[in-house]
């Protein structure tokens, strides 16, 4: 019996890609492949894949949320992340929300089948840079600096911060997460507290900022894999 996996990225060549790299070998087989959240949820259900490989940004919803929901309603199944953000910042995130790995997509190429193999096998898979970052974080008494976005904001206001960055109003933050413009206005004033910021345009200028240096440059993807 061929391991059942489902791809979930908001790149059809990307997707295109991994699924090209991953059928070459026969131990595993793609049965399918979803854009967003909710097309994700119900080919979930439909084709009960063992192993789902997601990416944080997605055409409808959060990944970060997807992993979540599959984690909690299949928690058998496991979770790869393979994202362009970076995984100094979201590995961790990944792994508290229930991923049993994370792969950047530029080591995708050469290590994917490597991460496959250690999630299928039960073990956590992590590039050992990041690994080692993630313990030292967590070993490592040293005092917090609280005004890093990545260390103070929840997962969701990290999502919503990292969208004001590319320049997204509350209303297209509202439809890309799926939920109300009155809610990324919570969000917003949350932020604003968490960050020591009195002023949206203060918020906007730190989101843009910060976003410069994260490495999740999606027009990448498409060189990513190659045949």
């Amino acid at each position: 019996m061929k391991t059942a996996i489902m791809i979930v990225d908001d790149h059809p060549i990307f997707r295109e890609g991994l699924a090209n790299l991953i059928g070459r070998d026969d131990r595993y087989q793609i049965v399918a492949e979803a854009a967003g959240v909710t097309e994700a949820i119900q080919a979930m259900k439909k084709e009960h894949p063992q192993l789902i490989i997601v990416d944080l940004t997605l055409a409808e919803g959060s990944g970060l949320q997807l992993i979540k929901r599959i984690h909690s309603e299949k928690p058998a199944t496991k979770i790869l992340v393979a994202s362009m953000h970076d995984d100094m910042i979201y590995a961790e995130r990944s792994l508290r929300a229930g991923a049993n790995g994370y792969i950047n997509k530029e080591q995708a190429a050469s290590k994917l089948i490597s991460a496959i193999e250690e999630v299928l096998r039960g073990n956590i898979y992590l590039d050992p840079a990041v690994a080692s970052h993630i313990v030292q974080r967590r070993t490592q008494k040293q005092a917090p600096v609280w005004e890093r976005p990545e260390d103070v904001l929840s997962d969701r206001e990290l999502e919503v911060f990292a969208l004001l960055g590319k320049g997204l109003s509350s209303k297209e933050i509202a439809g890309r997460l799926c939920v109300s413009p009155k809610t990324v206005d919570s969000h917003r004033y949350h932020m604003k507290k968490k960050l020591v910021v009195s002023k949206n345009s203060e918020l906007l200028q730190r989101a843009v900022a910060w976003n410069s240096s994260d490495s999740d440059s999606s027009e990448q993807d498409n060189a990513l894999i190659e045949e």
